[in-house]
């Protein structure tokens, strides 16, 4: 499994080597990323997968995979999902990773947290100060299906992709 610490990390319990230690201090890990990859690790094992970050808002977590990897995170009939909603005492979503922030990757990653609401496109928006942010609109009539308040769900992609998300209804 390749996660955002080490193999030695990932199978002991307890305190972290001193470069994913520093890795916590600098901010590039969270104690959320550290728990949730040993969960991972304790639930899957060695498995060909990839677990890029978790992020956490309100009563939400969503943990973030590799290309492909949503189905053997999730588990058969949704087992291992269940097992980390009672470890972590919060929801969970498994949402694929995205490579680049173009407009499409952000719409895919937006379609997949958001699910059943539908996403019908992305637009860069330009700030005065050449300053940008993401604004993902949602079809009018999905606002109920949103899995979780509008702000919660812009706090989680603006914390995954790094810049400014908001939501907006068309």
């Amino acid at each position: 499994m390749k996660a955002p610490i080490c193999e030695v990390c990932l199978k002991t319990d307890g305190i972290l080597c001193p470069a994913d230690e520093k890795k916590l201090q600098e901010g590039i890990i969270t104690e959320l990323d550290v728990k949730v990859a040993r969960l991972l690790y304790k639930l899957l094992g060695d498995v060909d997968i990839e677990f890029k970050k978790a992020v956490e808002a309100g009563d939400l977590i969503v943990i973030v995979v590799g290309e492909g990897d949503v189905p053997i995170t999730i588990g058969k009939g949704g087992k291992n999902i269940k097992t980390l909603v009672k470890e972590l005492g919060k929801r969970v979503r498994v949402i694929e990773g995205i490579k680049a922030e173009s407009p499409e990757e952000i719409k895919k990653l937006a379609s997949d947290l958001l699910y059943p609401a539908g996403v019908f496109g992305v637009n860069v928006v330009y700030k005065p100060g050449g300053q940008t942010y993401y604004k993902v609109l949602v079809f009018g009539r999905d606002r109920k299906k949103l899995p979780e308040k509008p702000e919660i769900l812009e706090s989680v992609l603006g914390q995954i992709v790094g810049k400014e998300v908001r939501l907006a209804f068309v």
